[in-house]
């Protein structure tokens, strides 16, 4: 056998299971977005629970440690717990993924900011935060979210031809 049958074998078995790896590697994407929504939707669900815990103690550290600009500090305190408990929750189910993710990303950045006694360490993982939140931001919530499921829904009815017509002109939605 030549040097270049030899080479051309290789390949012709390389290419197959590189193709098969590739294809295996992305069939896990789906669980990957899920857990990395639901590990930052715990970490952000977490904080705005304990916010809401002891919510004199919250408006206390909004008052005289974190400088939020702008805000006043109890409605700095509002929004950020709104944000934690409301944007996780999105998150973690994948509805309105991308918004979730934007607006939890925000927070993170304000937070950063804001708390001018962060260790370098908190600092460095707020970073990763947020290198994780703007992956969802432009990669979107996945395949296993409600934001995919509303996408399948919507490109289902509209191929049957339903988009056209009022669901309640569709038999199935009858008496509904």
């Amino acid at each position: 056998m030549t040097h270049h049958t030899l080479l051309r074998r290789a390949v012709d078995f390389a290419v197959p299971v590189y193709r098969q790896l590739v294809q295996g590697l992305e069939s896990l994407i789906p669980i990957f977005d899920l857990s990395v929504r639901l590990y930052l939707a715990h970490i952000f669900w977490k904080g705005g629970m304990v916010k809401l815990s002891s919510w004199m103690s919250t408006v206390m550290l909004f008052t005289m440690v974190y400088d939020v600009p702008v805000l006043p500090p109890e409605l700095a305190a509002y929004l950020a717990t709104a944000i934690e408990l409301g944007g996780s929750f999105l998150l973690a189910i994948g509805l309105g993924g991308r918004w979730a993710a934007l607006s939890l990303f925000g927070l993170n950045i304000v937070a950063s900011i804001s708390y001018g006694q962060l260790s370098e360490a908190a600092l460095q993982e707020a970073f990763y935060w947020g290198i994780l939140f703007l992956y969802l931001v432009l990669h979107g919530p996945g395949l296993l979210s409600v934001d995919a499921l509303l996408q399948y829904l919507i490109r289902r009815r509209t191929s049957t031809g339903m988009g056209d017509r009022n669901l309640s002109d569709h038999p199935t939605f009858h008496g509904v």
